[in-house]
């Protein structure tokens, strides 16, 4: 029985002595990692509530959660909780404002639809019922973008904003995808009452870990690869005016060298790397 006890923790905590080859990416990769690391995101999941409970810590489990879950899913295994305790303390103050911000146009959202209450049976409840949910699914996916971008991105609060806001817009394929896991997720919670309480956890790990799959590839490739082009495309103008300052001086080895680095800068540039 004690065998048996031993191979349900070593499953549970992701203690697996046979490794198997993690899917590349998408909803085959976050079901790997929920099936085999079932563990460490629930222990996850716990903290991140627990973090929450002060509520004005929200904003900064919210950073800490996605980097754990970034950080498992570009990976592709668990890591120790202690990560998480340094990103909770390190985001602390630094995203209070955009929490208090994005938290204000959630409860405008909620503020609308609770005062559609008051106009039953007539157009303008439809109304308020309508932009209500609008304000509240926008807040949520502008929410999303900003709090995946503040755990893979060292940027100012300012700058994280604005990119979510642009972000959701330039990605709306992949907002409304997130919008979609979101409508899920709560429809669900509700179907599940009573056991909500007991769903929840489990429930949570796998929503941040999918709403993390679905936003991020959008991250890399609107933020993070053209920021890689521009540091090479700059390394490389460098290395041709280092070249160049040679040339002027006769040095014979720059001269042969000058030529190989300006054939790659225009190469580059020329296929837009």
């Amino acid at each position: 029985m004690s065998g048996y006890g031993k191979k349900i923790a070593d499953w549970y905590f992701g203690n697996n002595d046979r490794e198997k080859e993690t899917p590349r990416g998408g909803p085959a990769r976050v079901l790997y990692l929920c099936w085999n690391y079932t563990g460490k995101l629930c222990l996850s999941e716990f903290l991140f509530l627990l973090c929450c409970i002060p509520v004005v810590t929200i904003p900064a489990a919210l950073c800490a959660q996605n980097a754990y879950l970034g950080k498992m899913f570009r990976n592709g295994y668990g890591f120790d909780l202690s990560d998480y305790w340094k990103e909770f303390k390190s985001s602390l103050w630094k995203h209070l404002p955009a929490g208090l911000l994005l938290g204000i146009l959630g409860f405008y959202g909620y503020y609308l639809m609770s005062l559609a209450g008051n106009f039953t049976g007539s157009s303008i409840q439809s109304l308020l019922l309508g932009v209500g949910t609008g304000v509240i699914l926008v807040t949520l996916t502008v929410s999303g973008w900003y709090f995946v971008q503040a755990s893979m991105l060292e940027l100012s609060v300012r700058q994280l904003l604005q990119n979510a806001w642009i972000l959701a817009l330039a990605e709306w394929k992949r907002s409304l995808i997130f919008m979609a896991e979101s409508l899920v997720f709560a429809g669900f919670m509700l179907l599940a009452v009573p056991f909500s309480l007991i769903l929840l956890i489990p429930g949570m790990a796998l929503y941040l870990l999918s709403a993390y799959a679905a936003i991020e590839p959008g991250i890399e490739q609107r933020v993070v690869q053209p920021f890689e082009r521009g540091l090479r495309m700059s390394a490389l103008q460098t290395e041709v005016r280092r070249c160049e300052d040679a040339y002027d001086k006769g040095d014979c080895e720059g001269q042969r060298s000058i030529r190989g680095h300006r054939f790659k800068y225009y190469q580059r540039k020329g296929k837009g790397q």
